[in-house]
């Protein structure tokens, strides 16, 4: 069966009282609320075709490179030898941008990842150093362009959070991938996401 990983992006801060700020008037708790968004939407639309991967990283909240590559890892026994599709939303985005321009990712056989989808995913840029150990060196993106055979790439210009020259960045050295622009979506919060599952299913 056909397989697909899908991670939301979460957070990191430049420091600690920026990181309490957030947890104090940013986030909502709501323990009543409908339990609805990307990854269960992709999901659930998908689950007839696909087995669907959606693992909870460590230090959600605070997130660190080294401790997310650990827990990733541990779905790759679990991983067969038909299609496999990655989706990576805003941090996990540099995440899978950086993991695959480091490490060598190959499937039994030798195959390639089927499909890469990055949405709203941050580059290393020079004035982000509070991304930490999630910082890459771009010139190696073309590992990571050797172990897929199709990328996508996703970005609103209104995004508030992750700039649109983020992007940009990403086509610059990942020329052969497909491009699509938003101008209204933000960091793409909404629960349903056509486009995505439309790219997938093509």
């Amino acid at each position: 069966m056909k397989q697909l990983i899908y991670i939301g992006g979460w957070e990191v801060f430049r420091n600690e009282d920026d990181y309490c700020d957030a947890l104090q008037n940013n986030w909502t708790y709501d323990p009543f609320g409908e339990q609805k968004n990307r990854k269960n939407w992709i999901a659930n639309k998908l689950k007839d075709e696909y087995q669907v991967f959606l693992p909870d990283m460590p230090n959600r909240f605070n997130a660190k490179y080294k401790f997310w590559k650990i827990r990733f890892e541990k779905i790759f026994p679990y991983l067969n030898d038909d299609s496999l599709i990655m989706i990576g939303r805003s941090l996990w985005g540099i995440f899978l941008a950086k993991y695959l321009s480091e490490n060598t990712f190959s499937l039994s056989g030798g195959k390639k990842i089927s499909q890469l989808h990055l949405v709203a995913a941050c580059f290393d840029e020079k004035d982000m150093s509070y991304l930490g150990d999630f910082l890459f060196d771009p010139t190696n993106l073309k590992r990571l362009e050797q172990q897929v055979e199709k990328i996508f790439l996703y970005h609103s210009k209104d995004d508030p959070i992750v700039p649109f020259s983020h992007v940009e960045k990403f086509k610059k050295y990942l020329p052969d991938a497909v491009l699509n622009v938003f101008e209204n979506r933000g960091h793409f919060s909404q629960a349903e996401f056509s486009e995505l599952l439309e790219s997938i299913k093509k």
